[in-house]
């Protein structure tokens, strides 16, 4: 009987020493292997965009945001309606801080550039003309870096001595904006 009672003990002990021990670590292949299957799970919401989770008007309150400066210029800037059927806006975005900036976008349309009368009435749009994707994209702001796009927009709506606002916009950013008013000779 005692050494059936001693059997016992023993194994008992082994048994607690057994699971004090780390399980053996996968080898290479286990490790390629398990990487491949959960490949889809971990890395999808890492890439996915959270495009949809935001508001137009919502912009993060960070100090970030307010390194970003917006200019505007038109070629010509003086302009003559019998000289020049089209004006050419470039808008400039420079990151002025020491951080970068990532701007996310639901469609394939960057920016947007509107021509407004006396009244705020909007008189031609830039992305009438244009093809616009409804495919998302990030872009990255590095400190120091700046981005430009430029558009052109007819003057053919435009009469001679009335004042007019063209206003440049990023539209998922409304923060991000800039206008000239000008006044076209003939």
């Amino acid at each position: 009987m005692k050494s059936l009672c001693f059997a016992f003990l023993v194994a008992a002990v082994a048994s607690l020493h057994a699971t004090d021990e780390a399980p053996p670590k996968p080898g290479f292949f286990q490790r390629t292997w398990n990487a491949t299957k959960n490949i889809g799970k971990k890395t999808a919401d890492v890439l996915t965009p959270r495009i949809g989770s935001r508001t137009r008007d919502e912009i993060p309150a960070t100090t970030q945001w307010r390194n970003l400066a917006v200019t505007m210029k038109l070629d010509p800037p003086q302009v003559r309606l019998s000289d020049a059927r089209v004006i050419e806006v470039i808008v400039s975005v420079v990151n002025h801080g020491k951080t970068a900036v990532h701007l996310e976008f639901p469609t394939s349309l960057r920016m947007e550039v509107v021509v407004k009368a006396d009244g705020g009435k909007i008189v031609s749009r830039w992305s009438d003309d244009q093809r616009i994707e409804k495919e998302p994209g990030i872009l990255l702001i590095n400190p120091n870096e700046r981005l430009e796009y430029s558009a052109k927009i007819s003057t053919r709506e435009m009469t001679a001595g009335r004042s007019f606002e063209i206003e440049a916009y990023f539209p998922s950013y409304e923060r991000l904006r800039v206008s000239r008013t000008v006044v076209p000779e003939r």
